[in-house]
């Protein structure tokens, strides 16, 4: 569902407010398309996701002004000429022509200019003024938390950069938390996933290519009204599963490889299809033509169990990273149980045993990015953890947020092979056990989920979880 007018009215203030500008004119660019080196094509074009969120419109050169002394917001839309009309389709028209901006920008050249979106240039850090507008996010209470009154916050580095880095810093705080019309674009994305997962539990079978069930998964998802895939799909089947972000062409773009999944083989699909510019991501992995070994069935159960109750900690107020460590630990304490790891569950977790098999974070917020909120640095020190230095900027969920859960395990011969870890952790792993694994691929489990006042809302919940398919 597009937003209103009275919608994206209020997104702009909310922005607004958390600027505090006075007299400066911002503009923020959607960007151009890139164009292929060496010929005259251009790659798929995606707005910049502030631009997107404050405008809902997609077409190249697409700008949002505003003025801050006057407190007013103009829009900006590309026209093309009778020439460039015999080649191309006219984009659709929105608020004023594009060779406009110049006169508009005239007649306020005394004032500052400051470029976001995709005319703008991050730094690697994050302003004070920013952590202190970061405050604004829900605290453990659910409420709002007290800004700091340290006069440092008053003093914070006013360089162009740190300004860039603030006022960006603010559109993605307002993006963190979902409104109606952007929860409806993700779960019609959602219901577009479902028709490809549905497909392949009903056709992929032994014999087939990995490739034969990527294309035939996103055909319906295109068939659904998604205008296209929100990621490069993950379609890896028995070793391939233990890449995390396995792609077709991956290893040659001209002549690409593509395996025949077997009887037996674990395939792993993480895809999802895209809608009004919002992601769905999902993850499911079934065992293909075969019952499930011992071995397959345990771990499935096993990652099925840690999804499960990690997603009933989606609420306000919960801190991600106490989310992600109790993933961790459920999976340490089955990878015990069957004889992988020996030792306390939680020390495993500490020590970073878990972490070879569990190497990523436990999921990331999900919106018109799929791995949303990811362009600002936030100014973290770095941690040496191994398993906390995986999840990015801390965060405290609240109503509103849609975050992905993802839990896994994988035998990744990279990690599980390399002999300074196996020295670091002759105590912790029963290598012999591993090595009787190795080949066994992954298993991931993933749902996107909305965070509310009440229980926790799973958008991809439509998508069956089979073990077995074919």
């Amino acid at each position: 569902m597009k937003p209103t007018d009275e919608a994206l009215a209020e997104r702009r203030a909310r922005v607004a407010k958390r600027w505090e500008l006075t007299d400066e004119v911002v503009l923020l660019r959607a960007g151009e398309p890139a164009g292929w080196s060496g010929t005259d094509q251009h790659f798929a074009f995606l707005p910049h996701p502030d631009v997107a969120y404050l405008t809902a419109v997609g077409s190249p050169g697409t700008t949002l002004a505003f003025d801050a002394a006057a407190g007013e917001w103009e829009l900006f839309g590309p026209r093309f000429t009778p020439e460039r009309l015999v080649w191309e389709q006219p984009p659709t028209p929105v608020g004023r022509p594009l060779d406009e901006l110049g006169d508009w920008l005239a007649e306020r050249g005394d004032r500052t200019v400051i470029e976001l979106g995709a005319g703008a240039e991050m730094p690697e850090t994050l302003p004070a003024a920013a952590e202190k507008a970061e405050s604004d996010t829900p605290a453990s209470n659910g409420q709002p938390a007290e800004a700091s009154d340290d006069s440092t916050d008053e003093q914070a580095d006013a360089s162009p950069e740190a300004t860039v880095l603030r006022l960006g810093a603010a559109i993605a705080l307002e993006r963190m938390t979902k409104d109606e019309a952007e929860l409806d674009d993700i779960r019609c994305a959602a219901a577009a996933s479902a028709t490809g997962f549905d497909w392949v539990y009903a056709n992929a079978a032994a014999g087939m290519t990995e490739r034969e069930i990527q294309v035939g998964m996103e055909a319906q998802f295109f068939a659904a009204g998604a205008p296209r895939v929100a990621y490069d799909s993950i379609v890896a089947s028995g070793p391939h599963g233990a890449y995390l972000h396995y792609v077709y062409a991956g290893d040659d773009p001209l002549r690409p490889a593509t395996r025949t999944v077997e009887a037996g083989d674990l395939l792993l699909i993480d895809a999802g299809a895209q809608f009004g510019g919002y992601a769905s991501d999902v993850t499911r992995t079934m065992v293909v033509g075969a019952d499930p070994t011992d071995e397959q069935e345990y771990i499935w159960k096993l990652v099925l169990s840690a999804q499960q109750q990690t997603i009933d900690m989606c609420r306000p107020g919960i801190v991600w990273r106490d989310v992600h460590l109790a993933s961790a630990r459920i999976l340490g304490a089955g990878l015990v149980e069957m004889g992988v790891l020996r030792g306390d569950p939680a020390e495993l977790v500490t020590q970073g045993a878990v972490a070879l098999f569990f190497p990523h974070g436990l999921g990331h917020l999900l919106g018109l990015s799929v791995h949303d909120i990811t362009s600002v640095p936030y100014s973290r020190t770095p941690s040496d953890d191994p398993v906390l230095s995986r999840l990015g900027p801390e965060r405290v969920l609240a109503a509103g947020m849609v975050t992905t859960v993802e839990p896994g395990i994988y035998f990744i011969d990279a990690l599980l092979c390399d002999p300074a870890r196996r020295e670091k952790f002759a105590d912790s792993v029963v290598w012999d056990r591993v090595d009787e694994l190795r080949g066994f691929g992954g298993i991931r489990i993933e749902d996107d989920v909305l965070v509310t006042d009440a229980d926790p809302e799973v958008l991809t919940a439509a998508i069956a979880k089979p073990i077995r398919i074919g």
